[in-house]
């Protein structure tokens, strides 16, 4: 498995959501797979919870057993970052508990997406959500947008990078990769 420690690589975090509804294992083997290729790589979570993968099948679950035995599978709290980040799909949920010290959010002004209200309604447990990234991101004061359902979409702004869904994994961590290559 990629990103064992090297001293030559710069850093990198990948935000995950921490809620119940648990991680895409498909999406986050392929958005961990492609950055692990130029990062070392830390996970981090709201408070630093730890994962639940959701869709694990045959294709994935050996990379789950071995990705949870990793040192770097056990996630940072996501409030004490500065570093460029890169949430897509549920993720950019996980942006939504960084606040300041004053209570508003770490992003207020930003740029962001992440899944619309249309994607989240053709979805089961849409009435269980605990927010709405949409209506949470416009009330905290930043800008939204998205694209067509199921369609790519990603946001590039200051050390942020959103993809609406998993249809954005590859070209999120791409706009990662540009974005660390012009901070040297």
């Amino acid at each position: 498995m990629a990103s064992e420690r090297l001293p030559s690589r710069p850093a990198c975090l990948l935000v995950a959501s921490g809620a119940a509804e648990g991680v895409s294992a498909p999406s986050f083997l392929h958005c961990f797979t492609l950055a692990s290729s130029a990062f070392n790589l830390q996970v981090v979570t709201p408070g630093g919870k730890a994962m639940d993968f959701v869709d694990v099948d045959e294709s994935n679950a050996r990379w789950v057993q071995d990705f949870r035995l990793k040192a770097y599978a056990s996630p940072a709290k996501l409030e004490s970052i500065d570093e460029p980040i890169c949430a897509v799909g549920h993720g950019v949920a996980a942006l939504c508990s960084a606040t300041n010290d004053d209570g508003s959010w770490v992003f207020q002004g930003y740029s962001v997406t992440g899944p619309s209200v249309y994607e989240l309604i053709r979805a089961p447990g849409f009435a269980r959500l605990p927010l709405v990234v949409e209506d949470f991101v416009k009330d905290a004061g930043a800008s939204f947008s998205a694209s067509e359902p199921d369609a790519m979409h990603v946001v590039l702004d200051r050390h942020l990078v959103t993809g609406q869904n998993a249809s954005s994994t590859v070209p999120a961590v791409h706009s990662l990769l540009f974005l660390c290559g012009s901070r040297k």
